[in-house]
């Protein structure tokens, strides 16, 4: 080795000191109860910003696959956004009603575009929710949807559904609804569209005899619909969530129709819908500082590697009254318009995390494909196969990766090998981090790229050989000029600091070169093979920036037999083989892929496949039982 609303009895001091500071220190469930309280209010703020503006509509452009129609979803977005907020302020709503038509009309006879997956059904939510609450059967304000406008939207439903909705691809005993379609977002995205259509269909004279290509009536549809999404809200709790793993995108693709499953579907899915709701919140807020979420992620794209903002962060100003106050866009109206609410004892795991310490986040991922079966449009999933997703959660930062086999990317469904993001987001602002990323190609997207090892704030990473990558270049690593300051380098290391970390990067036999950006510094290695060791502490373990490095300097590192190998700030020893050929170890014993819990952490506990969930906070607890 060589050196190795309207509100009763609500602050609105208090509100506005949380939104200006973001969090404080030890929020009482008082403090709670006034903050959730307070929801409506924040709710009608967010929409008085939107209040007077006139309609912008989107341009329709050219196909973006040579197979599609013309891509439309900027277009439908602009023109139902415009109607929503019409509608919720009560403004123009001869312009509302014209502007859904429009929309209406666009799709009614061109089904090219509803077999397009990149236009039509990406704001069914949002239709959706306003023909529920302002049709003419609606339970806010009914009738502010003009009847004539309500059946030119029933038509384009039907027309959709008549062809796309196929009560075969609600089969789930077989598949247990792991048999995904084109991409997690995009099934899901088409399995509500045809659930929340055929309950419109099944009730209206015209459609509910008819019979969709397939030979069964809107109301078989719907039957088997409603089966099989409570049977994937079920498998979603028992089998860690999401295979696009903490997106921060498409995240919201795959939400938002949950968040339709809680205020339209009966009582039982209504409660699953929740259960989901509730863990997926549960586990963001564990794993984020100040809103933006830390963690392993999958279908990460390049221009959204290094920023911190989300969709996810912005309802934490609607639930938590932090950050700057924000207006609702696209699919945000149908979660911020929900009459869900963030329970207290999650709240309190996102307000008061700073004050649990530090802690370790341990998840079982599925990703692993069925044979032949890794690519779109027909994924299958193995139910008992995939990474484990790590996170080390401090309150300056928090460290993020996934631990997998080395295996060739065939084996992996693409949509949890595409653009996987590992790293350190820091407290502070919101885009600061450091992570390694592979260059992508023209489509910016990479498959399997590399893989590592962490434990606590120490991680190893090497990018994956051609045989188990796919369309990775270039292995680098990122600093963002946002939130970190003072570069050094210094004995083979490259040292930064945030506002409460220090932070240390080394390309392990390897030269590098710095490649600047807008917002931050490539860190290109020569041998794009050379493994990358990584080191984050905060800084009240140590006395200054300087002893940080020596600390960090004094450690062992090396490559033996061809591993290599790293001994941390706390005393772990950290391995990776070079030649893939087993599993990255720690202490000496190889990561456990397949652990008896499937979510692990002091908030969030379950064993796998069970569909019990305990989420505690301090002396409190909760149990999400996705059994009944």
């Amino acid at each position: 080795m060589i050196k190795l609303f309207k509100v009763e009895i609500f602050s609105f001091l208090f509100v506005c000191i949380i939104s200006i500071s973001g969090f404080s220190k030890n929020y009482t469930y008082g403090e709670l109860k006034r903050i959730r309280a307070g929801y409506e209010q924040r709710r009608e703020d967010g929409f008085e910003l939107l209040r007077g503006k006139e309609l912008k509509r989107a341009k329709v452009i050219p196909p973006i696959f040579s197979d599609g129609s013309n891509f439309s979803r900027q277009y439908s977005y602009s023109l139902l956004d415009y109607a929503f907020k019409c509608f919720w302020l009560g403004e123009d709503i001869s312009g509302a009603n014209a502007a859904l038509k429009e929309n209406a009309d666009y799709y009614i006879g061109y089904p090219r575009a509803y077999s397009d997956k990149d236009s039509f059904y990406w704001a069914a939510d949002e239709l959706c929710k306003m023909l529920e609450l302002f049709g003419t059967q609606g339970s806010l304000r009914p009738g502010l949807i003009q009847k004539d406008v309500e059946e030119r939207i029933f038509l384009m439903m039907w027309q959709y559904s008549q062809n796309q909705s196929k009560v075969s691809k609600a089969e789930y005993k077989i598949s247990k609804t792991w048999y995904v379609d084109e991409s997690e977002n995009h099934h899901v995205q088409r399995f509500y569209a045809a659930w929340h259509f055929a309950k419109y269909l099944k009730e209206h004279p015209r459609y509910k005899e008819l019979k969709y290509d397939d030979g069964y009536t809107a109301s078989e549809h719907y039957a088997a619909w409603n089966a099989y999404i409570k049977e994937w809200l079920r498998e979603r709790g028992r089998k860690g969530l999401f295979i696009e793993m903490a997106n921060d995108s498409y995240g919201l693709e795959t939400l938002k129709g949950v968040y339709n499953f809680y205020d339209f579907g009966d009582e039982e899915m209504k409660r699953l819908s929740q259960n989901l709701l509730d863990l997926y919140w549960a586990s963001w807020a564990q794993e984020q500082i100040a809103g933006v979420r830390g963690g392993a992620k999958s279908r990460v794209y390049p221009s959204q590697a290094s920023q911190g903002d989300s969709p996810f962060r912005k309802m934490a100003w609607y639930y938590l009254a932090i950050h700057e106050k924000t207006a609702p866009y696209n699919n945000l109206f149908t979660l911020v318009t929900s009459a869900y609410r963030m329970p207290l004892i999650v709240m309190d795991i996102a307000l008061n995390r700073s004050q649990y310490g530090s802690y370790e986040v341990v998840q079982r991922r599925l990703g692993q494909a069925e044979e032949g079966f890794f690519s779109p449009p027909d994924y299958h999933v193995k139910q008992d196969k995939g990474l484990l997703r790590y996170s080390y959660c401090t309150p300056e930062f928090i460290a993020g990766s996934f631990m997998c086999e080395s295996l060739p990317y065939e084996q992996w469904v693409m949509i949890s090998s595409q653009n996987r993001w590992a790293g350190v987001v820091f407290q502070g602002e919101k885009d600061a981090r450091i992570y390694p990323f592979c260059r992508t190609g023209k489509n910016s997207r990479a498959y399997n790229q590399f893989w590592g090892v962490q434990k606590k704030g120490a991680m190893i990473f090497q990018r994956l050989d051609t045989v188990a990558g796919r369309g990775a270049y270039d292995m680098r690593f990122w600093f963002s000029k946002s939130g970190l300051y003072h570069r050094i380098e210094r004995g083979g290391w490259v040292f930064v600091e945030s506002s409460g970390a220090y932070a240390a990067v080394c390309c392990v036999g390897t030269l590098y070169r710095w490649e600047e950006q807008k917002n931050g510094y490539w860190m290109i290695l020569e041998n794009d093979f050379a493994p990358l060791i990584v080191e984050v502490g905060e800084k009240k373990d140590f006395e200054n920036y300087a002893s940080f490095q020596n600390s960090i300097l004094a450690n062992e590192y090396g490559i033996e037999n061809d591993v290599v190998s790293y001994q941390s700030l706390k005393g772990d020893i950290l391995s990776l083989p070079l030649n893939y050929r087993s599993l990255p170890t720690i202490n000496g014993n190889e990561v456990d892929l397949t652990p008896k819990m499937g979510m692990d952490s002091p908030f969030v506990q379950t064993v796998y496949d069970s569909g019990v969930i305990w989420i505690r906070s301090g002396n409190r607890k909760m149990k999400i039982d996705f059994n009944k």
